[in-house]
């Protein structure tokens, strides 16, 4: 006798909006259980139907470069477990079901820093 043949299970669909703060997992293939914590910097427009994210990634190794290293407090609003740096120079895309869990979002002035700093430094300024 033959063990019915199972569907995979598919992830939650979690609803994402530029300056999401979102725990990033690698792909199931790959077996590494690596996490990294980024923020939605895509904009809201090409979330609904893309199937990449384009993300700013976060740091919890402090360094001091003001333009290019953000740092940002923990919040009831952001969900950072404590004090991070967006990577303002290291973007990347990530494939929807690499996102595990939304944690908060980046607002007012927090994002407002990060469109900034990311204006300069793909000088869209």
């Amino acid at each position: 006798m033959t063990a019915p043949k199972t569907q995979p299970q598919r992830q939650p669909v979690i609803p994402l909006r530029r300056g999401a703060v979102v725990r990033l997992g690698n792909p199931v293939a790959s077996g590494d259980p690596q996490r990294r914590l980024a923020v939605v910097v895509q904009a809201d427009r090409w979330l609904s139907d893309h199937p990449t994210l384009t993300c700013c990634p976060l740091t919890t190794r402090m360094l001091e470069a003001p333009l290019l290293r953000l740092s940002l407090e923990p919040s009831a609003v952001n969900g950072l477990p404590r004090p991070a740096q967006l990577m303002v120079d290291k973007l990347f895309t990530a494939s929807r079901p690499q996102v595990r869990a939304l944690l908060g979002l980046l607002q007012g002035e927090e994002l407002a820093r990060l469109e900034r700093a990311l204006r300069q430094w793909l000088e869209l300024a």
